[in-house]
């Protein structure tokens, strides 16, 4: 009797145990049945408005004076002495340089090598009394401190973006504080077929000696102006190919392809299939895919101050 009580309590229990294992598979399995929260991003976005934008055209070059002259002597002959130093101002025509012709059989009077411009004396090419001379080879060099020249080549793309008489500001590499306004002063009719480039010189007044002979600078050259939108460089995406923004579309991320133009600081000039009021994503676009639900906070748009 108490062996049938005791299968009967087994029983009891395992269909007790059966009975909990069902009801967990059936929560599990509705569970899984069940669509899963849909994920909104939260990003930041700016609407495009188009601005004017100035196109600038920046190179890296010296500074020379205008004009900057290579002093070649007339004779050959035994370097005597400088009678000036690196740095010294210097008048047209004044000596620079005497040479002893030393021909056997004559004797002549130091031959001077004078000054052709008024300007500085920007370098000596002789120092040791009795190197010889010769006209083919400079013995000074002389530059115009009061007006200056920066000379460059330009490749053909940009080349075809200058023009003579457009202007250009001249900016001390090591402190762009240091600038002078000047203006392209020749452009090549023709290209360079060996280098494909040709030679473009920018000149500018410098009375106040606000540039020195020598220096390293920048030069930007106002090439025009277009109608464009302008967005943080955070906003662009690189792909395989191309360059991508994510814009707002009904609360869904969309991507768009877009090309890069002009930068100012830290916004970049961007075109493609856009339009204004577009909002494009500033912050959060790392996480984005095309068509992710988006929840959004708008700003104003970007303003370059052109």
């Amino acid at each position: 009797m108490k062996k049938d009580n005791k299968k009967q309590t087994i029983k009891w229990i395992l269909s007790g145990v059966g009975v909990i294992v069902f009801i967990l598979i059936i929560i599990l399995i509705a569970n899984g049945l069940k669509k899963p929260a849909e994920v909104i991003y939260n990003i930041s976005t700016i609407k495009l408005a188009k601005q004017q934008i100035e196109h600038v055209l920046t190179i890296q070059g010296i500074l020379e004076g205008d004009p900057q002259v290579k002093v070649y002597p007339q004779v050959s002959g035994i370097f005597v002495r400088n009678s000036v130093a690196e740095g010294d101002s210097v008048k047209k025509d004044q000596v620079l340089v005497y040479i002893d012709r030393n021909q056997v059989g004559y004797k002549f009077d130091l031959a001077p090598v004078k000054a052709p411009v008024d300007g500085v004396v920007t370098k000596l090419y002789y120092i040791d009394k009795g190197d010889s001379v010769s006209p083919d080879n400079p013995v000074a060099e002389v530059a115009n401190e009061d007006s200056v020249k920066v000379v460059f080549n330009l490749g053909q793309d940009d080349l075809l973006k200058v023009k003579k008489g457009q202007p250009a500001q001249i900016f001390f590499a090591d402190d762009p504080s240091v600038s002078i306004q000047g203006t392209v002063f020749s452009v090549p009719p023709v290209i360079d077929a060996s280098i494909m480039a040709g030679t473009v010189v920018v000149t500018a007044p410098n009375k106040d000696k606000t540039m020195e002979i020598g220096m390293s600078v920048n030069v930007q050259i106002t090439t025009g102006e277009t109608e464009s939108y302008m967005v943080p460089e955070s906003s662009i995406m690189s792909g395989e190919d191309s360059s991508y923004v994510y814009v707002n579309r009904g609360g869904k991320a969309a991507k768009v392809k877009v090309t890069t133009g002009v930068r100012k600081g830290d916004l970049l000039e961007i075109s493609g299939q856009l339009a204004d009021g577009d909002e494009v994503v500033t912050e959060g676009n790392l996480q984005l895919s095309d068509g992710v639900k988006i929840s959004t906070t708008a700003a104003a748009p970007a303003n370059t101050g052109k």
